[in-house]
């Protein structure tokens, strides 16, 4: 072919290019637009992908047959490219009508026939645009296919490069576009680039016409040289395509599951997901491309189906080895935003080591098994379409069952089994169909048979997989991983014993103990969310803080995200008559059972009533208006999470709401950084005129409202005093208003200060869900909130001023108090050496008020007043392990600081008083530790054990 030729083939092949970018610009924009509206849900997901698919085989099918009709196919094609373009730009209001019948009809339906409603709204939205999208293939194929074998390579051709089109186009909407710009912008600027695609085929049209015009003949030899499948070798082809489809999504589902437990579900990896994915498909079809008359086609499609297979036996063992592989070379790159994009290409080495070999198969295997299926060139746009109907056919059933039934039913190991199993049946189909065929079925039969024997090995050998997976998988580890995956492995199976498991529709769920610490921790898709160790306080506290402050006793409860119930359980620990709990991961109401000593048997107390479904749609239908509505979400790093915290779901929150009605929002300060709180608290402002910051303690507690809530301390102390209610509050400290008080961090004037001026967190622009992932991978483990109760001018704002006042502190109080803040803050924090001097003031004679200040200014390097403090109390005799520790800590302090070949330092008394004290309390890991770091500030002679008794130091 010469190169003027070429020029208009490779001009509009180039345009399919950019179509395919935009198609999935569309396809990650509308999602998400309803994803706002359907919520965010794994029905939700499954309904917006099978309707996607559908509409694009309902359209191959119709303008296929039009392709083979009208004159110009490729004018067709820029036809369907402007009216995608129009209806693009007009869909943020077709939505918003659709939406609002949606809100009107879901209310008369129940909860469990809600996907109905859902699949209607989704499919009217997407029907036009996608039914339009799919006749464009079909269009183009027509027009460059001059016969049979012409087919096959020109859907090759094609097929890959809408493909790679594809892959860039989800790309870059994924990392660049919609954080930069946000939904309706992006989608504006696909619809231009639609339009210029549009009017380019539309002006080529005008001068290229098809290879071969309407009612026009094939060639004379294409009756010899490339003849027609068989009716049989069809069925097969048919078969095999809905086969390939159903696995294909069935794989995609499980991929993107599994690799959320190994490289976090954040949007930036569902992006990087499904680029790996596109671009394997891509890649196969267009290695196609270069043997599109080289092989028989149908006998390559059932090598593709039998590659496939034998390519998951091999990489199955490598599954179970991702997390330790990641986390080995993430523990090589400096967390910083520069090596951010260093860490996103990392991320995406991942995703193409387990998904481009097994996607090449897959890519390769569609445009073959459609040329089967083509028997005449003057047709092929209508046979296109059908075989986009059958393929899709199963495309819907892959997405549907993978994700809303089988997943459930038998998790990913299940997935993979089935999808085999589906594979090696097309591959079947095929050899025994092909022409020709060896007439023992053995030998024609015999690549299916091997790989049938290779994967029962395989899969049947690695049963109970997924759990180790899941145990391994450790997306928040700051710390250097075991130097083999055998050493991790030995070390989690031997810490760490699994009582629960389970996949669903939205998560992987693991409950399990820590016995070394008497620790009971649940897991979501690799990532901690919920445990009965040093997060209980944030959790309690966010259970109880809006039932306290409320104006009166909430009777009607909304609680968004179950967790381990543990805020489920403090909620009821209040008068409450109904607690609506809404969880979007039906699995993790079972697995929260498990911790009903933790939340006092939350989920099973007749007043609650579970609603599985996503927090936003739950709102938006709800029936009733609640008193009290406590949001404890997981991380907004989360895919789908970072929803809860916009100026969308604040103001829903607000229109359900009674009068007086209170709203209770969590939000991390770990791995985040202080902008993103500041966006956090300033877009809850935005709807909220009144609210208060507490704090929980590793994160932040906001309490709002519409009208300022007035502080009473008798009501406060009265509510505190019910006795479930100081249970449930002291076994994290807080048993007195005092104690409580004390945790907020900003007033109303204070955090609106804190906030200060900036963008907002919207549905349509939402900066959190893109920038949090990358405070996560920076990890800032402690972020410092500007906090009143450190400034003297603004701590006059808070509660606790006007409680004091009244109510001077007791050293009962006190110390508790110094005993919440000294488990929970750092030790050189202000805020314990503050406590501890309080306590110290109103208790002065007590050796544990004066410990307590002598550890907090040693944590300061106040030496001297640590010396003033510790060393009269040794001379007095104390040898409580408390007290001795932190002298020795002092002694070791002095020595590294004046010790030299000078100025020698005799500890030889503290060290031996240490000693003496550690054999008393051989329990005591401080005092033991203490006893060591003194060993190590001084010479090696001078740690020689000693056998005389000592008397008691003073002094170092």
């Amino acid at each position: 072919m010469s190169l003027i030729a070429r020029f208009p083939k490779n001009l509009v092949s180039a345009l399919l290019f950019l179509s395919g970018g935009t198609a999935l610009v569309y396809e990650l924009v509308w999602s998400k637009y309803l994803g706002n509206v359907l919520g965010n849900s794994g029905q939700a997901h499954a309904v917006v992908l099978a309707t996607f698919m559908g509409g694009l085989a309902l359209g191959a099918s119709v303008f296929g047959r039009t392709a083979d009709r009208v004159k110009s196919p490729l004018a067709l094609y820029g036809v369907l490219e402007l009216g995608v373009a129009l209806y693009a730009l007009a869909f943020p209001y077709v939505l918003d009508a659709l939406g609002a019948l949606w809100l009107a009809v879901a209310p008369g339906v129940p909860e469990g026939w809600r996907v109905g409603p859902r699949l209607l709204v989704a499919a009217v939205s997407l029907v036009v645009p996608t039914l339009l999208m799919g006749g464009t293939l079909p269009a183009l194929v027509r027009h460059f296919a001059d016969s049979l074998s012409g087919v096959q390579r020109e859907l090759a051709r094609l097929y890959a490069v809408n493909s790679l089109g594809a892959a860039l186009g989800v790309f870059i909407a994924g990392t660049k576009l919609v954080p930069v710009l946000g939904l309706s912008a992006s989608a504006k600027l696909a619809a231009g680039l639609n339009l210029l695609l549009a009017v380019a085929a539309l002006l080529l049209a005008r001068r290229h016409p098809p290879a071969l015009a309407p009612g026009q003949a094939a060639p004379v030899s294409e009756s010899t040289a490339n003849l027609a499948y068989p009716r049989v070798a069809v069925r097969a082809a048919l078969v095999g395509v809905a086969l390939s489809g159903f696995t294909s999504m069935l794989y995609q589902v499980t991929w993107i599951r599994l690799l959320s437990i190994v490289l976090g579900a954040s949007t930036y990896a569902f992006t990087l997901i499904l680029t790996a994915f596109i671009l394997g498909i891509g890649l196969g079809s267009f290695w196609l491309m270069t043997r599109a008359q080289k092989s028989d086609p149908l006998k390559l499609y059932g090598q593709m189906q039998v590659a496939l297979v034998a390519s998951l036996c091999v990489a199955l063992p490598l599954y179970v080895r991702l997390p330790h592989l990641f986390r080995s070379a993430q523990w090589m790159m400096t967390r910083s935003v520069d090596t951010w994009p260093l860490f996103q290409l990392l991320t995406f080495g991942f995703c193409c080591l387990v998904l481009l070999v097994p996607t090449f198969f897959m890519g390769a295997a569609f445009p073959a098994a459609a040329r089967v299926a083509t028997a005449k060139v003057s047709e092929v746009g209508r046979e296109l379409g059908g075989v986009y109907l059958w393929n899709t056919v199963g495309t819907i059933t892959g997405s549907a069952l993978g994700g809303l039934v089988l997943m459930p039913w038998w998790g990913m190991e299940g997935n993979f089994v089935a999808g085999v199993v589906a594979n090696l049946a097309a591959a079947a189909l095929a050899f025994h169909a092909l022409p020709g065929r060896p007439s023992s079925p053995v030998r024609a039969l015999w690549p299916v048979g091997a790989v049938a024997l290779l994967a029962a090995v395989v899969l049947g050998g690695m049963s109970g997989w997924s759990v180790r997976l899941s145990g391994i998988a450790s997306i928040r580890s700051h710390q250097k991983p075991p130097e083999s995956y055998a050493k991790l492995v030995e070390e989690t199976e031997k810490n760490i014993h699994p009582i629960f498991y389970r996949d669903d529709t939205f998560a992987t769920v693991m409950v399990a103990d820590y016995p070394q610490d008497h620790l009971r921790f649940m897991k979501l898709n690799g990532k901690i969310d919920a445990s009965n160790g040093s997060d209980v306080e944030t959790q309690v506290i966010a259970g109880h803080l809006g039932a306290l402050l409320h104006p009166r006793e909430p009777k009607n409860v909304l609680l968004v995200g179950a967790g381990a119930a543990i805020t489920a359980g403090s909620v009821l620990a209040h008068p409450v008559e109904r607690l609506d709990m809404v969880e979007i991961a039906p699995a993790v109401i079972d697995a929260a059972r498990l911790f009903k000593e933790d939340n006092r048997n939350a989920v099973d107390d007749p007043r609650t009533r579970v609603h599985i479904d996503d927090a936003k749609t739950f709102m938006a239908l709800a029936e009733r208006k609640y008193d009290l509505v406590v949001s404890v979400p997981s991380n907004p790093w989360v895919a789908g999470v970072s929803g809860l915290f916009t100026r969308d779901f604040f103001q829903t929150v607000d229109r359900h709401l009674a009068d007086d009605g209170v709203l209770v929002q969590w939000i991390h300060t770990y791995e985040s950084n202080d902008e993103l709180i500041r966006l956090v608290v300033r877009t809850l402002r935005d709807t909220f005129p009144h609210a208060t910051t507490w704090l929980g303690p590793h994160d932040l507690v906001l309490v709002a409202s519409r009208k300022p809530l007035a502080f009473d301390a008798e009501r406060l102390a009265q509510r505190m005093a019910v006795p479930e209610v100081r249970a449930d509050m002291g076994r994290v400290g807080l048993t007195d208003v005092f104690a409580l008080l004390s945790k907020q961090v900003h007033s109303e004037d204070g955090q609106l200060a804190f906030a200060g001026p900036g963008p907002i967190n919207t549905d349509d622009h939402n900066l959190l869900e893109y920038a949090s992932p990358i405070a996560f991978f920076v990890a800032n483990i402690d972020v410092r909130v500007k906090d009143e109760r450190r400034s003297p001018e603004g701590g006059s704002r808070l509660f606790l001023e006007d409680y004091l006042r009244q109510h001077p502190p007791t050293a009962e109080e006190a110390a508790r108090l110094y005993r919440n803040m000294e488990r929970y803050h750092a030790a050189n924090d202000p805020l314990v050496r503050g406590v501890a001097t309080l306590w110290r003031s109103v208790a002065p004679d007590s050796r544990e008020a004066t410990v307590a200040l002598g550890k907090a200014a040693l944590a300061q390097k106040d030496l001297t007043l640590a010396a003033s403090l510790l060393e009269p109390e040794v001379a007095k005799g104390g040898r409580e392990p408390e007290l001795v520790a932190a002298y020795l800590k002092l002694v070791a302090e002095r020595a590294w600081a004046t010790r030299t070949v000078w100025t020698p330092v005799d500890a030889a008394p503290a060290l031996a008083l240490g000693r003496q004290v550690a054999s008393e309390f051989p329990a005591d890991a401080e005092l033991a530790r203490a006893v060591r770091n003194l060993c190590d500030a001084l010479p090696a002679s001078a740690c020689a054990p000693s056998k005389t008794p000592v008397a008691a130091p003073v002094g170092p």
